[in-house]
């Protein structure tokens, strides 16, 4: 007998068989046993939660040799015929590679033939979206009035994409996503039955990793057991998966919380080191912080969380710690430092970056950055357009034509400066801006300083991040700028010390202090 993947050997036979979709299976049952069956359904819904394995469990319903019954015998020839994808009479069809006019017209020429050896005809239309558009109005007429031993069963994961007037001419049922419980139940007892030992924290992680489809937590169990002959450990799940363990992902967020920016490069430096994907780390990162924003705000604590027990623990825990607040600066953090990495030539340095940014107090870079970046940051609207005119020189304007650079200029426009070097797939310098400040225009030569130690090191390690920062003030501003780099006082450089009306002064009115 030919080995069969654990989701075709145990796909569902019947409706009380079917995992998670009782709203469906329930109707569909009642509807058999009162003999009130349409002519069309239309089942929606994710990946791997049984629209196919209802629509056959359906079929047998309906020509086993004992009903129709909502309780099909499955020994009958007709049973057994359907089981094994055999019957003449119950015809499944991919929409995506039979998706043209003519396909439709074979279709509707066949529909008016008798059923060969069963009570009647099922055709099983899947990925029905996938149809052209020529397609769905040659069936709208059979489909509205097929012949009274018919009935279409049509599967989608995008109904939005089928045409309303399919899916007025359909009882529509909507599958949802098998929970996690649920799907933790079925793996044990399939493991039972093929004599596998299963700790119960790595069928949690299979579970979790099968994002609410029981053919995908199938299929990684299957490919667990070959993995390991028989013996399904955390540790092998997480190899198999090549993820991020979850753990892990909490040791992220405990030193986030902790403000323990050493401790989270020394994660991102383990992760790099055992070849993980830093895309893959983000986005568990972005999952674990979703989870904390929840419970955060949770305060009925009626929300369950789609993980396995240990994990739900810890979580709980640190959603004492931080407050929402907290909790949605780091999302955001993190969806701008997700969408960077798709483009970026380092993204190491931007997930330490983040992880930098994350682990520091929200107001740290304003508090590290010196006296007039502060009150530049602070001012009003209105005085930020005293310091300056508000555009620059066009670039090919005469010498003496040009408008002067000034520094309030620069910085009112700076945020628009890194918003082009995101536009231009340069997120690590973006990234590296972010935690600069213009600080003093002397003549062709700009300071920035920076807060922190890390990010003024990045700076000056490699030429191209000031010929990359030249390049983009020229072309935001229009004139060519020499960058010199300075830290603040706590990353060991001395910082601008001056009275307070000084101070002021330099801030409403840029320029450069020639006598104290």
């Amino acid at each position: 007998m030919p080995y069969l993947s654990l989701y075709r050997k145990y796909r569902p036979q019947s409706f009380a068989e079917i995992v998670g979709q009782r709203h469906v299976t329930q109707t569909l049952a009642n509807a058999v046993k009162a003999d009130r069956i349409a002519h069309a359904y239309l089942f929606c819904g994710p990946r791997g939660t049984g629209k196919t394995s209802t629509a056959r469990a359906l079929a047998m319903a309906l020509n086993c040799e004992r009903g129709p019954t909502p309780e099909p015998c499955g020994e009958c020839e007709a049973c057994r015929r359907i089981a094994a994808g055999s019957a003449l009479d119950v015809i499944e069809i991919d929409a995506a590679s039979n998706r043209g006019i003519d396909e439709i017209r074979q279709l509707r020429e066949r529909v008016a033939l008798a059923a060969a050896d069963a009570r009647m005809k099922v055709y099983i239309i899947d990925e029905v979206h996938m149809l052209t558009g020529e397609a769905f109005n040659a069936f709208l007429k059979t489909l509205e009035e097929p012949p009274s031993h018919v009935v279409f069963v049509l599967a989608t994961t995008e109904p939005h994409r089928v045409l309303a007037t399919i899916l007025s001419r359909c009882q529509r049922f909507d599958f949802h996503r098998i929970g996690l419980r649920d799907i933790e139940a079925l793996l044990r007892a399939i493991a039972q039955k093929e004599k596998v030992a299963a700790d119960d924290r790595a069928i949690a992680m299979l579970a979790h990793a099968a994002d609410g489809s029981v053919r995908d937590a199938l299929t990684l169990l299957e490919q667990a057991i070959a993995y390991t002959e028989g013996n399904v450990t955390p540790e092998v799940i997480t190899e198999i998966l090549g993820g991020i363990d979850l753990n892990l992902v909490a040791d992220f967020a405990d030193c986030f919380i902790r403000r323990d920016i050493s401790a989270a490069l020394e994660l991102v430096d383990r992760v790099v080191a055992e070849g993980k994907d830093l895309r893959q780390l983000i986005a568990n990162l972005i999952s674990h912080y979703r989870d904390l924003l929840l419970l955060s705000v949770d305060r009925r604590g009626t929300i369950a969380l789609a993980l396995p027990e240990e994990s739900s623990q810890r979580l709980v825990e640190q959603a004492k710690l931080v407050s929402p607040g907290e909790t949605t600066r780091a999302l955001d953090i993190l969806a701008e430092t997700d969408r960077e990495l798709r483009f970026s030539s380092q993204p190491r340095l931007l997930v330490e970056l983040a992880a930098i940014r994350i682990s520091r107090e929200p107001a740290a870079v304003r508090a590290e950055a010196p006296a007039p970046a502060r009150q530049a940051a602070a001012a009003e609207p209105a005085a930020e357009v005293a310091e300056g005119p508000t555009s620059p020189a066009p670039p090919g304007a005469a010498p003496g034509e040009a408008e002067p650079l000034v520094l309030g200029e620069i910085k009112r426009r700076w945020d628009d400066l890194l918003a082009n070097l995101r536009k231009d797939r340069q997120g690590s310098l973006s990234a590296i801006l972010r935690e600069a400040a213009p600080a003093a225009l002397e003549g062709d030569v700009l300071t920035l300083v920076f807060g922190h130690q890390f990010h003024y090191d990045q700076m000056l390690k490699d030429q191209k991040w000031m010929k990359g920062t030249a390049r983009a003030i020229a072309a935001v501003f229009g004139r060519p700028l020499t960058i010199k780099c300075q830290l603040t006082a706590e990353g060991g450089a001395k910082a601008p010390d001056h009275p307070k009306r000084v101070q002021d002064a330099l801030t409403a009115f840029p320029g450069s202090e020639v006598e104290e």
